[in-house]
């Protein structure tokens, strides 16, 4: 059963918001999915590698090299073009024997690691911080500097896993951050972040470009924005092996430099509306993505599904749900 809202706001921003943007107000999921399509670069041969997205991800570590893995060869198995993984020096040879697709920088660990890490950024359309991070306090020192980098450059930023933990204790980091950034916490982490900005209300204005989305039985994004708010519970399973939070982290970086791409597809005037709405439209289509693959492997594999069954579904379930 598929669940959502969009949650109606009070008139007074109804009022400011834009005209042709008025329509998000009652979106359904076809309606949603339509949007999400025409952001989706086609595949007619005009664009040059690179265009479709280049994706960065900061993690990986000794202990935690699986969850980097997932989180880069979904955001390929979804379409973008490139992936580069910024990891500790022991996970690089791990995550690069996974597959040859990822470009690996063993970096993270380095005495310049932020001078050595820093001319990438310039590359990247996408980071997404925190699958395999662990909680080494010099490396969140590195990360935490990198996140300022980041915000000077201007590159949109998903947070997950451990990086969730880092922002949760620095949500200075963020504020002000000039543009997208989605927090995608789970059960846990949702209660750790709301329990430090006093419940939903200061969830909702943490930034105004900021997009938390809740992952669980029924995923849900909050945002400075109630219009463009949602709840959808469809597809997925009652299975929860690791690594289904990375595939989501991957799959949402992709969409989101879609959406960004092809923003005047959508109709959006406003400059803070567009950031939040294409977050929140990117967070959409990865869920209904991610947890139609969950259905599918689940379905064939039950108890025994793993994250990896998942990835081999993401072509599947793109097609049915976006075509080619």
């Amino acid at each position: 059963m598929f669940l959502i809202y969009l949650l109606s706001s009070k008139q007074s921003f109804l009022d400011s918001f834009r005209l042709n943007c008025k329509r998000l107000i009652t979106m359904d999921k076809p309606s949603m999915i339509k949007l999400v399509k025409s952001c989706i670069p086609p595949l007619d041969g005009k664009s040059h590698k690179g265009q479709a997205g280049r994706i960065g991800v900061i993690g990986g570590s000794l202990e935690y090299t699986g969850a980097p893995y997932f989180a880069g060869i979904s955001a390929l198995k979804v379409g973008a073009d490139l992936v580069h993984i910024f990891c500790t020096s022991p996970a690089a040879t791990v995550i690069k024997s996974y597959s040859p697709e990822l470009i690996v920088h063993p970096l993270l660990d380095q005495p310049n690691a932020v001078n050595d890490i820093s001319p990438w950024l310039d590359r990247l359309h996408v980071v997404v911080i925190g699958p395999g991070l662990g909680r080494d306090p010099k490396i969140f020192e590195v990360v935490m500097e990198l996140i300022k980098t980041i915000n000077r450059k201007n590159i949109p930023l998903v947070i997950d896993a451990d990086g969730l933990y880092l922002i949760t204790q620095n949500l200075s980091l963020i504020k002000n951050f000039k543009s997208s950034v989605i927090l995608t916490p789970n059960k846990i982490e949702f209660e750790r972040l709301s329990e430090k900005v006093n419940g939903q209300s200061g969830l909702n204005g943490l930034g105004e470009n900021i997009v938390v989305f809740k992952k669980g039985s029924t995923d849900e994004v909050f945002c400075a924005l109630s219009y463009a708010q949602w709840k959808s519970n469809s597809g997925g399973s009652g299975r929860r092996c690791g690594g289904q939070g990375d595939i989501l982290s991957g799959s949402i970086a992709t969409f989101l430099h879609w959406m960004l791409s092809n923003v005047d597809k959508l109709n959006i005037s406003s400059r803070a509306d567009q950031t939040i709405i294409t977050s929140s439209l990117s967070c959409f289509a990865a869920s209904i993505l991610v947890r139609m693959c969950n259905e599918k492997a689940f379905r064939m594999y039950g108890r025994s599904m793993l994250a990896g069954d998942m990835i081999e579904y993401i072509h599947e379930a793109f097609q049915e749900l976006y075509g080619e």
